[in-house]
């Protein structure tokens, strides 16, 4: 199994814009596994809305960066979201889930259920510590090292994939043991493998402004095209019924994958 590495220079627990990294894994049940909802979104918007982010990576176009993952309209990508407008997203996600684990105040109890969460599979208090960001009090390995790297809260990455807290030992992940084709993965993501070889060269050739953020966006890109296929028939929920999206926006975006022809299929 692979772990998305997501990376952020801003947030409530980090205030002087430090870059800090956070580790996103499949989940072992699929109809919990964001990786997988990651993936559709992704793909709707590089196939459906549009967005030109690997063709800006490939242009070595440093303005990729500023795009948003949740807008309204492909023209508001770029625009800083509000509160609100994030808040009223997950307040609809929030509603579809049990009500002990409704919250309102959603932006600010995110971490707090996580770290609950965590503490009820047993997660030990220096996990905690370092999943939270509440390591930052301890001096430049708090503040520094260990928020720069996702495995540092690996424990924690395994006990919200759903593998308990003996994940170092207890790992099976039969999902990502299926063998996707190749050209299954490039129908959705069209010449991400051409623009991957063009950064790693531009890279270390220096032929152009070395850009390891974009290389590891088209990676990861490639990666979530991946896991679309591996989690399409166990995917279920309020995005699908009877193994077909329902969701309006998903509809497009299989309206447009059912027009490739996947000739090895």
């Amino acid at each position: 199994m692979q772990i998305l590495t997501l990376a952020s220079n801003a947030g409530k627990a980090n205030q002087d814009a430090q870059m800090t990294y956070a580790a996103l894994a499949n989940h072992r049940q699929p109809h919990l596994d964001c990786l997988a909802y990651l993936s559709q979104l992704v793909l709707y918007l590089i196939n459906v809305s549009k967005l030109p982010l690997l063709a800006l990576i490939y242009q070595n176009n440093m303005s990729w960066r500023s795009y948003r993952m949740f807008f309204r309209d492909p023209s508001m990508a770029t625009s800083k979201q509000t509160y609100y407008d994030l808040s009223t997203m997950l307040l609809k996600v929030a509603a579809t889930m049990l009500d002990t684990l409704l919250k309102t105040k959603v932006m600010h109890l995110m971490r707090c259920s996580g770290t609950v969460s965590l503490a009820a599979a047993a997660c030990s208090m220096d996990v905690l510590r370092v999943w939270g960001r509440w390591a930052r009090s301890e001096g430049v390995v708090g503040k520094s090292y260990l928020p720069k790297s996702p495995l540092s809260a690996l424990p924690a990455t395994g006990v919200l994939a759903g593998f308990g807290n003996n994940f170092m030992t207890n790992h099976a992940f039969g999902r990502g043991t299926v063998a996707v084709p190749v050209k299954w993965i490039d129908s959705l993501v069209p010449h991400a493998r051409v623009i991957l070889q063009a950064v790693r060269l531009r890279s270390r050739m220096r032929t152009g402004q070395a850009d390891f953020s974009g290389q590891h966006c088209v990676e990861s890109t490639l990666y979530l095209a991946e896991t679309f296929w591996q989690s399409r028939p166990c995917c279920k929920g309020t995005a699908w019924a009877g193994g077909h999206c329902s969701c309006p926006r998903f509809v497009l975006l299989w309206a447009v994958l059912h027009s490739v022809n996947l000739s090895n299929r």
